[in-house]
């Protein structure tokens, strides 16, 4: 472990601040600004569910937590972006839960092709329940999971990732110096900070760990109060 570098807190809080702009320019100001930064948060937090992942004792616990996120974000999720309950979308931690047990799977199977094939359900899995960046949104949580422990592993997580965000995950296309890029594209700015993470963690209090998870639907049921009273 390095002692160098990004802790995980650090990465996390970027990952926050990040994704709080990008909803803040989704809810409140738009504007392409605050858009672009915010495609830096989803791979961060990708990232950090692999690290998770990988380093749990109890994947069930793990697993229990990330359920009760998204249970808990699902309502304030559907009041920010829609104003009310609706079925025809799902928080992104519905999302982060289906990927993690297509992590757990990649870890059962013997072989690369094999952990390929058995991501394959669960990213249709999550395009079936319209969980927010759906199947994409999976393939991007295997592609940090099977690049982890691979050489030149940051070159594969760019090419991977290119791939997706250009192809596979729906967004506008934003005119730049008289090109047209897709939006989410930007993503990749997110592994500046992931190539710089150390691995270490600054503090193991469950308060702080809560916190995290907890960020999701409390900002989300801020952003919703402001929008309404405004």
């Amino acid at each position: 472990m390095k002692n160098r570098g990004i802790s995980q807190e650090m990465l996390k809080l970027i990952a926050c601040v990040t994704m709080l702009l990008d909803h803040i320019g989704a809810t409140l100001v738009p504007g392409w600004t605050l858009r672009i930064i915010g495609r830096i948060a989803f791979p961060i937090y990708c990232f950090l569910l692999v690290e998770g992942a990988h380093y749990t004792r109890n994947p069930k616990k793990y697993a229990l937590r990330l359920a009760i996120g998204a249970v808990l974000s699902e309502f304030p999720f559907d009041l920010a972006f829609f104003g009310g309950w609706t079925w025809g979308y799902q928080s992104v931690m519905l999302t982060m839960l289906v990927g993690f047990f297509a992590l757990q799977a990649m870890g059962k199977c013997s072989n690369y092709l094999l952990k390929c094939l058995v991501v394959l359900p669960f990213a249709l899995l999550a395009e079936w329940l319209l969980t927010d960046y759906g199947g994409a949104g999976v393939l991007l949580i295997a592609l940090f999971g099977i690049s982890r422990e691979l050489p030149h592993r940051l070159l594969i997580q760019l090419l991977g990732m290119a791939l997706i965000c250009n192809y596979l995950i729906p967004g506008a296309k934003i005119p730049i110096g008289g090109f047209r890029i897709a939006i989410e594209l930007f993503a990749l700015i997110a592994l500046i900070p992931i190539a710089f993470y150390s691995g270490r963690k600054i503090t193991g209090s469950k308060a702080v760990q809560w916190g995290f998870y907890l960020f999701y639907p409390v900002h989300l049921t801020v952003l919703y109060l402001i929008e309404l009273f405004r």
